[in-house]
């Protein structure tokens, strides 16, 4: 049960059996609000959620879901895969960080960023993730993967979070916040071969020698290059879209993987978006509707993808436009099953898929909960 739900329900429990002004009284003594609040800050401190790094699985969450559309229930796009002990971040959407804050997950084990492109719903809280990691303990400094242009994003963030990272060591003592690893590091990844209008290029990222992500050329344009990530793992793989039209490559690199995230922008619902902007006479907002229809796919799209690649499951996340209630989820759906009958779902943010190692399983849960 979730912490504050716990404790809210406690004092529900008070309300009822003293009534409204008793409780009113109970709540505001000193000592009844101190045992509360002991009770809640011990549920919050001594958590422990170290079993996500446990070497028995590749894992991987939806830390954000949402698009560049506002969703109060959803961090914009941010994918974590842990694997190895390592946390490493495949986008960094605002408000993501907080998600995982709030959820305990043990950021300072992360690993790395890989950024799909540079959209500001993808970069957003990258100083977040830095400064906190660092200030949890991250032992060195945080490597930064991208298309070409990541040193533009990774050095305008150090230099927007410079003064706060003096601030901190000054207050904290350098020991504890040392700045050498506050730093940053980026690591362009550059495609193999000339540009083609195929967009089918690829290029490892990194490989550890047990962990290797590649980069995956897919079809945002005018953004060029963006990349999906596809994380293999003792044979466990997991694969990232990112923000991509239909794209045919994309299957290919997929191929035979365990799980495919993939954006999902209902298209006709966004059409009928884009209806209503022009009833209203709002011009500048039946431009952008309209637009951003070339550049990303719809779940039907994807599901045909994942059907061509032949990966196990289909989660899909990025959603455009907002997905608040059972209705816009079967709206942004409509076609899905006739496509791919099985082997999908909509994902929240804390939606976490474990491929356990030398298993063909996979487990679905939650790290909200």
């Amino acid at each position: 049960m979730n912490r504050w739900l716990k404790w809210g329900l406690i004092a529900l429990v008070i309300v009822a059996v003293l009534g409204g002004a008793g409780a009113y009284v109970v709540l505001r003594v000193p000592a009844v609000q101190d045992a509360l609040f002991d009770r809640m800050a011990r549920a919050l401190m001594l958590r422990d959620r170290s079993a996500i790094l446990k070497d028995d699985a590749l894992r991987a969450f939806v830390c954000g879901s949402s698009s560049p559309m506002p969703d109060p229930h959803r961090a914009k796009a941010c994918i974590g895969v842990i694997a190895g002990g390592k946390i490493y971040i495949v986008d960094t959407g605002p408000q993501s960080y907080g998600n995982l804050a709030v959820w305990g997950v043990p950021i300072q084990n992360i690993g790395g960023v890989f950024f799909t492109h540079f959209h500001s719903d993808h970069i957003g809280d990258l100083g977040e993730f830095n400064m906190n990691s660092w200030a949890l303990g991250r032992k060195a400094p945080l490597d930064v993967y991208g298309p070409p242009g990541v040193e533009r994003v990774v050095a305008g963030f150090s230099e927007a979070y410079a003064l706060d990272q003096t601030y901190r060591t000054a207050h904290h003592g350098a020991e504890l916040m040392s700045p050498e690893t506050w730093k940053m590091i980026a690591h362009p990844v550059v495609l193999q071969g000339e540009p083609t209008p195929a967009r089918d290029r690829t290029a490892v990222a990194y490989d550890d020698g047990t962990l290797k992500v590649t980069a995956i050329e897919v079809n945002h344009a005018p953004v060029e290059p963006a990349y999906g990530y596809r994380f293999d793992y003792k044979g466990r793989s997991v694969v990232i879209s990112g923000d991509t039209a239909p794209h045919e490559p994309l299957a290919k690199a997929a191929k035979d993987a365990d799980v495919l995230f993939h954006e999902a922008q209902g298209q006709e619902m966004v059409r009928k978006l884009q209806a209503i902007a022009n009833e209203a006479g709002n011009t500048r907002l039946t431009h952008i509707l309209h637009d951003i229809q070339s550049y990303h796919s719809s779940p039907v799209d994807a599901a045909k993808i994942a059907n061509e690649a032949n990966v196990k499951l289909l989660v899909f996340y990025h959603f455009t436009p907002p997905i608040q209630n059972m209705v816009a989820e079967a709206m942004l759906t409509r076609g899905v099953p006739e496509v791919r009958p099985n082997g999908w779902l909509i994902s929240h943010d804390g939606t976490l898929v474990e491929l356990p190692i030398g298993s063909q399983e996979i487990k679905i849960g939650n790290l909200a909960h």
